[in-house]
């Protein structure tokens, strides 16, 4: 019997990596860390002072991006803010204020509102800082109107959700809509893209994670997906297991999709960050060692050389 070979993270196609803002997404794990996404100002954000106008606590809002950037540098997991907002002028509020005090990249996410998204690019565009940006995000639904809006707005980088109805139990229905959208994107001009597979529940953890090695192996662009969607909907685990058990399964989520390939996470709140980063670290440090038999070693900013 012909012995298979087991394949981790040795791909079919040579990996791409996008370039936004100061950070580098995709590529081969362990030789780029994980970039990890968090939500700011999103519906309930304590932060949110009125939602329809962007009015937001400053203060606080300086301060937990601070203990952000500050947990990013410890641990060397490079972040992004996805920036939530419900009307265009909440949007523009929240990424001028942002473009100006952070030099994290920012996501423009409007919830699939195409005036709110693009009263964001339009600021972004301003302000000089369209290279900061990425557009969470394009999906099927999407037509390619509303595509050519966002390319006449200036979008340089676009998260593609690779999610439908159809899709909800198949990866490889999950796969196909991947390869869709990045056709879709080409055409119109988008150059860089990420694919997001869609997280929903537990079950939808596993499908994503097995559709992002699948949209890594066969067109090397960077792939990830909401991985604490799985723990939000999970409405057994508070009751059955208490209020203790809900933080180590949003890490465990996180950890899951990391280990198999992920090239970024989104986690949730940005609150999260100081407990989950430490721990994507770890694994980005255990997925670098298994390059030493190559002579591969990553730059001096990977989590290798900062959390020893």
């Amino acid at each position: 019997m012909r012995r298979r070979i087991a394949r981790m993270h040795d791909y079919g196609v040579e990996q791409k990596t996008i370039r936004v803002g100061q950070i580098n997404i995709g590529g081969r794990p362990g030789r780029s860390p994980t970039v990890m996404i968090g939500s700011v100002f999103f519906n309930k954000d304590r932060l949110v002072l009125d939602s329809k106008t962007g009015k937001f606590d400053r203060e606080s809002t300086r301060e937990a991006i601070r203990r952000l950037e500050e947990t990013s540098e410890k641990t060397g997991v490079p972040s992004v803010l996805d920036v939530v907002a419900e009307t265009p002028e909440a949007m523009e509020n929240y990424i001028r204020y942002l473009g100006e005090t952070t030099q994290m990249p920012l996501m423009i996410d409007g919830s699939g509102v195409l005036e709110v998204n693009l009263a964001g690019l339009r600021t972004a565009k301003e302000m000089g800082i369209l290279d900061r940006i990425i557009l969470n995000s394009i999906g099927p639904d999407d037509d390619e109107d509303t595509i050519l809006r966002y390319v006449e707005a200036g979008v340089e980088t676009a998260m593609l959700l690779a999610f439908s109805s159809s899709a909800m139990a198949s990866y490889s229905k999950r796969f196909e809509l991947a390869k869709s959208l990045i056709a879709r994107a080409s055409a119109a001009g988008i150059g860089n893209v990420m694919i997001d597979t869609g997280v929903v529940d537990l079950l939808t953890l596993g499908l994503a994670c097995k559709s992002i090695d699948l949209v890594k192996n066969e067109t090397g662009w960077p792939a990830g997906c909401g991985a604490h969607n799985a723990v939000n909907m999970w409405s057994g685990l508070v009751p059955k297991f208490g209020k203790e058990a809900k933080r180590p399964a949003q890490v465990g989520s996180a950890l899951m999709s990391v280990a198999l390939g992920a090239d970024f996470v989104l986690y949730g709140p940005i609150k999260h960050a100081p407990v989950t980063f430490p721990s994507v670290a770890m694994i980005d440090v255990a997925l670098s060692g298994i390059l030493l038999e190559e002579g591969i070693r990553p730059d001096k900013s990977h989590p290798r050389y900062k959390i020893g």
